[in-house]
């Protein structure tokens, strides 16, 4: 059974020492942190109640949507985030600002932080709003507990105490939330994350361990984790001859240097899906082979483009759509420098909202915001291969 813990003040919080930090002692040191802790929860809070603000101002044009085209996209290009990961933080700091105000406001005094306040708004989120104000005073009562654990652990309780069937339907809720979900890393890697109940996912991964363990022979040079991710591919793929289409990059310069390479004639022969592109010094791509002159334009622009071109927005060019920059109906040619990719979500924005956008050069995108903001797009660039390793097998 759950049991409330007792609130423990450790110490008096004092105000941080107004002298250079080299020269500081720990405990003065530690005074700066708790500080600064504190000055980030109300700024939090600040930049939650103008989030909530921005919302209300940009009220739904149309039905189905509950924020106006183009609202999310704004703040995503002014935090650098994707357009997905802005409309999550609107709809929190909405939940909060009107669903939650003591939180936010203990948020806004420091006596709790971002993590916290998260927290209470998803572990209440299946309470109606009289039992989530109420979960919310009786732990916001007792302070922010000793570990984000703990505080939790307190919503938990309460709310499991004001509705004793919340926690069975929050159960019921948080299984229709499985999925997967892929994220690109660094160095060319990847993270695959998949959601499941936790008894589903413990028998995976138990299952997963044994495998690895069978797999893992001594002789391999591999660690155990590298075999648990090769295991767990071979699993999914089923070890099938999958048709991949792959990209080799060459610069200018590499090509000259290639053309004599008797390996790179072998390797290229041996996978005729394999496409090149030619990138200038830069890394921007100057041309793109095509097997079929039906579809040139659209390849040249998922070499080119490699994702939506609206920033922050990560969906893949090959499963987006390409529209015109300038509108055919308007007379818009249909050449590198009037087209780009879209996903299907910012391809219907971009006709519903009213920004404006340009492409001033082929690649380079200019987005004008209701407000008059200019954020521009240029095309990412590829990455220059290693010359010496571009055809050697990883480890040989």
């Amino acid at each position: 059974m759950i049991q409330e813990e007792f609130l423990l003040q450790f110490r008096e919080v004092k105000p941080p020492a107004d002298i250079p930090i080299d020269t500081m002692t720990e405990a003065q040191c530690l005074d700066v942190i708790a500080e600064a802790d504190r000055m980030i929860a109300h700024c939090g809070a600040r930049t939650t109640q103008a989030m909530a603000r921005f919302a209300e101002l940009r009220p739904p044009m149309r039905p189905g949507i509950d924020l106006a085209d183009g609202a999310r996209e704004e703040l995503s290009m002014e935090l650098g985030i994707s357009p997905r990961a802005a409309a999550i933080k609107i709809n929190q700091a909405r939940e909060l600002a009107t669903r939650l105000p003591e939180t936010l406001a203990a948020l806004d005094q420091g006596n709790i932080d971002m993590a916290r306040a998260h927290a209470m708004a998803e572990l209440t989120r299946v309470l109606s709003d009289e039992d989530a104000k109420e979960v919310e005073r009786r732990v916001l009562s007792r302070g922010r507990r000793t570990s984000l654990a703990r505080f939790k652990a307190a919503i938990r309780l309460h709310v499991s105490k004001v509705d004793k069937d919340a926690m069975e339907r929050q159960r019921q809720e948080a299984q229709q939330t499985r999925d997967v979900t892929y994220q690109p890393c660094y160095e060319d890697m990847g993270l695959l994350s998949a959601t499941f109940t936790e008894a589903e996912a413990t028998v995976a991964r138990r299952r997963l361990d044994r495998l690895t363990e069978y797999a893992h022979a001594p002789k391999t040079t591999r660690t155990a984790d590298q075999v648990k991710a090769d295991v767990l591919l071979e699993l999914i793929l089923g070890k099938a001859d999958y048709d991949v289409a792959l990209n080799a990059t060459v610069s200018v310069d590499a090509l000259k240097a290639l053309q004599d390479n008797e390996q790179a004639k072998k390797l290229i022969a041996e996978h005729p899906t394999w496409r090149h592109m030619i990138t200038d010094p830069a890394g921007h791509t100057l041309q793109d082979n095509n097997s079929a002159p039906s579809r040139t334009l659209t390849r040249y622009l998922h070499a080119r483009d490699r994702t939506c071109r609206v920033p922050g927005c990560t969906a893949i060019a090959e499963t987006s759509e390409v529209d015109h920059t300038v509108r055919r109906a308007d007379s818009g040619p249909t050449n590198p420098g009037n087209t780009g990719a879209y996903c299907k979500y910012h391809n219907l924005w971009k006709e519903r909202s009213s920004w404006q956008v340009s492409q001033p050069s082929p690649g380079t995108f200019t987005f004008v915001s209701p407000e008059g903001r200019v954020y521009t797009s240029p095309p990412e660039p590829y990455e220059e291969p290693s010359q010496t390793s571009l055809f050697e097998p990883i480890g040989s």
